[in-house]
């Protein structure tokens, strides 16, 4: 399992995060939070997460852009990135953007519950390599 996770979260989705930071450090998994689309990349990319997670909705930028940003940057381009959504049509967007060359290993809809999400960052596939 990743020991170090960077979370692209908008800041409105608090109780989310506290979720996800509290229930991972039980893990002993770190998570470094962002909320600034542009200074995220940066900061992921001068450590070097184990996992990405990056919600697309609420952030300084758009989301599926700063995907495009991570997957084009060196130091984190390898990094598993894990795309969450909340928008009422999810599925078909998410459909949409798989097909890029600039995809993300996989797409959640959220709300999903920790326990949930755990569970599939444990599975451990050639596809899911987190």
């Amino acid at each position: 399992m990743a020991t170090r996770i960077f979370l692209f979260e908008s800041e409105t989705e608090k109780p989310f995060i506290d979720e996800l930071v509290q229930g991972f450090a039980r893990h002993g998994v770190t998570v470094e939070v962002s909320s600034d689309g542009n200074g995220g990349v940066d900061l992921a990319a001068a450590n070097k997460p184990d996992l990405i997670m990056l919600s697309v909705e609420g952030l300084s930028v758009n989301g599926f852009l700063v995907c495009k940003k991570i997957k084009k940057t060196p130091a984190i381009a390898e990094v598993p990135l894990i795309i969450l959504s909340s928008d009422a049509n999810a599925d078909e967007i998410f459909e949409q953007h798989k097909k890029l060359r600039t995809r993300a290993e996989d797409y959640l809809k959220k709300p999903i519950g920790f326990d949930d999400l755990l569970s599939l960052i444990h599975i451990s596939e050639p596809t899911r390599p987190y």
